[in-house]
């Protein structure tokens, strides 16, 4: 009996992880979609998808708890996609994207993103830098004008 209740509980356990790594991995999947958004300067695309994050966010709030640097992250994400997903304005989103690039970049630093392999590139006009999942430089703060303007800072795991 003691041998299938500590089955059951590392069953659960696993399932629980399964769960929190697909909430996290589509947080990131909404992210990036906002970067190639930038990158194309579709301002619907990029709201669209910031509002999906906000969505993510959402939900991975209650599983963070006792994670006090996840939780910080989250909240941080929260007031930035609050702000950002009202806006219109094809600067302002990239602006903004700055700010939850900071955010996403600590999350992946931390390895929520498991089994990720994750870049962070920087913009040198801007002076920002963004995640991305390709090694390749496709600028999201400048689109087309600059695409290919930056540089790959470090891998995350």
């Amino acid at each position: 009996m003691k041998t299938l209740f500590i089955i059951l509980m590392s069953w659960a356990g696993i399932m629980t992880t399964q769960a929190q790594s697909k909430e996290w991995d589509q947080l990131l999947k909404d992210y990036l979609a906002v970067e190639d958004a930038l990158v194309a300067s579709n301002v619907g695309n990029a709201k669209d998808a910031l509002i999906q994050m906000q969505k993510d966010v959402l939900e991975l709030q209650p599983v963070t708890t006792g994670k006090t640097s996840q939780q910080k992250e989250l909240k941080f994400l929260a007031a930035y996609l609050d702000i950002y997903v009202k806006s219109d304005s094809l600067e302002e989103i990239r602006t903004g994207f700055g700010k939850i690039s900071g955010s996403m970049i600590a999350l992946a630093e931390q390895k929520v993103f498991a089994g990720k392999e994750l870049y962070v590139l920087n913009c040198p006009m801007k002076k920002v830098n963004w995640l991305s999942a390709s090694n390749t430089v496709k600028n999201p703060y400048y689109g087309k004008a600059m695409l290919t303007c930056g540089s790959v800072k470090k891998t995350i795991n």
